[in-house]
């Protein structure tokens, strides 16, 4: 079965309409995620605090996700026209987007932001919860260094 060039241009634009969506709609899950795991580990060091206070400080550390999102998509759209050009076949162009070193380079400020994120998620635990900062941090780098380890691994093809 051959794809036609039309048809994978139409392909490409739905998928970074769903994208777009998704990172939206995964944003706003990822937040309330975050904030429960934050508030009831950070009660395990003495956080003291509101949960909604902490739904308030949470929301911060997301706008460098928010920003790394609009870029991902704009990086995401120009490497997708790129494998539309490059192959007809679909499993190429999957090899393709998985060998690009823009895809790695992506990853790679993935990582970046979310070492800032858990910059502002720290002072925000502080704050929220009442807490010192070292057991904020620690409370912020258990989930975040878990996720940082499985960029890592993706981006090294384990």
């Amino acid at each position: 079965m051959r794809i036609m060039p039309e048809e994978l241009a139409v392909f490409g634009s739905v998928g970074i309409v769903l994208g777009a969506i998704g990172a939206v709609a995964g944003t706003l899950i990822a937040w309330v995620i975050y904030t429960i795991i934050f508030y009831l580990l950070s009660s395990v060091f003495g956080g003291q605090g509101d949960f909604k206070r902490t739904l308030e400080f949470v929301a911060y550390g997301f706008i460098p996700t928010i920003l790394s999102s609009l870029l991902t998509i704009y990086v995401m759209s120009n490497v997708i026209s790129m494998a539309d050009m490059a192959a007809q076949d679909p499993a190429l162009i999957k090899e393709t987007l998985l060998a690009d070193p823009t895809m790695q380079m992506v990853t790679i400020i993935g990582i970046i932001i979310n070492l800032w994120s858990a910059n502002i998620w720290r002072y925000g635990l502080v704050h929220a919860r009442n807490m010192t900062v070292k057991n904020a941090t620690i409370t912020v780098m258990i989930p975040i260094g878990i996720s940082i380890l499985f960029s890592i691994k993706s981006l090294i093809g384990l």
